[in-house]
């Protein structure tokens, strides 16, 4: 029997739409499309089985009782069979240059790298993380300034926290990162993340690992996490106890009028401003520890 996927659609602008956006990616572990009405989103319909209708309402409900008080987003679930799905998608996801040499490719397309391009294979899966998103870009952007700028031997260990799709980890792998972890609490996630691992042919060159930033033991040179900033505020000190002396704490998922409270948890942890990056509503915050 064919699946089937529900396409769900949010009339939201603007900064909502962002935060919205960013929340539902995380809760579910989903890309998000970006539209001129809103958000959409997409299902399987086993999932969506076990949420239920009213359990996706009761999120958007909740989001807008918290930061949009008295707000309408109006909300329209359509089921799709999984061509259709398929289609919608090989229509939204193209080609994507970012930064100076990635070039993110899906595998039903034809790249056309340049020799000096490194390619990174992404098919749209259950888990945030593409590179369309201005926070993976700004964190991809990021990682590679900072490689470019030093001897490949001087690139260290990577933790990349909340790896969904696994794209920043492999990332940090093209660039030349020493040893790189891959982490999330989503189980799907790392199966999404092991199978975009295998498209690139860079088993064994990495880790992945289920659990959540207190089950990691050791330092790291360098911590990435592109989440959120409430769940970035909360698990300030534990990822900061996970940053080496001299390392660096890189955080996005951030919009830019809460960028203050993640710098004050960070600050108060120990950690030194150390640099900023902006595209949108969104920003980077770079840390390092002394």
């Amino acid at each position: 029997m064919p699946e089937k996927w529900i396409c769900i659609e949010v009339e939201c602008k603007g900064p909502a739409a962002d935060e919205l956006g960013a929340e539902l990616a995380e809760r579910y572990g989903i890309p998000i499309e970006f539209t001129d009405r809103g958000i959409r989103f997409y299902l399987e319909d086993d999932r969506f089985s076990k949420i239920g209708k009213s359990g996706v309402l009761e999120v958007l409900s909740s989001f807008r009782d918290r930061l949009y008080p008295g707000t309408s987003f109006p909300c329209a679930m359509t089921v799709l069979p999984d061509e259709d799905w398929t289609a919608n998608w090989k229509a939204h996801f193209k080609p994507l240059r970012v930064g100076r040499r990635f070039l993110i490719c899906p595998t039903w397309e034809d790249a056309g790298p340049c020799a000096h391009d490194r390619v990174l294979w992404i098919d749209p899966g259950r888990a945030f993380g593409t590179g369309h998103h201005e926070t993976t870009a700004l964190c991809l952007r990021w990682l590679e300034e900072w490689a470019e700028e030093r001897d490949v031997a001087e690139l260290g260990t990577l933790l990349d926290l909340g790896t969904g799709s696994g794209i920043l980890a492999m990332a940090a792998v093209l660039l030349g990162y020493r040893e790189v972890v891959g982490l999330d609490t989503d189980p799907e996630a790392i199966e999404v993340a092991e199978e975009n691992v295998a498209l690139n042919g860079l088993q064994g060159k990495m880790s992945l690992r289920t659990g959540s930033v207190t089950g990691i033991d050791g330092c790291f040179d360098i911590v990435v996490a592109n989440i959120q900033s409430q769940p970035l505020v909360e698990m300030a000190r534990e990822i900061v106890k996970r940053v080496k002396p001299r390392g660096r704490a890189v955080l996005s998922g951030i919009l830019l009028d809460q960028q203050a409270a993640v710098r004050d948890a960070y600050e108060g942890s120990g950690m030194i401003p150390a640099g900023s990056k902006t595209a949108g509503e969104w920003c980077l915050l770079e840390f390092k520890k002394s």
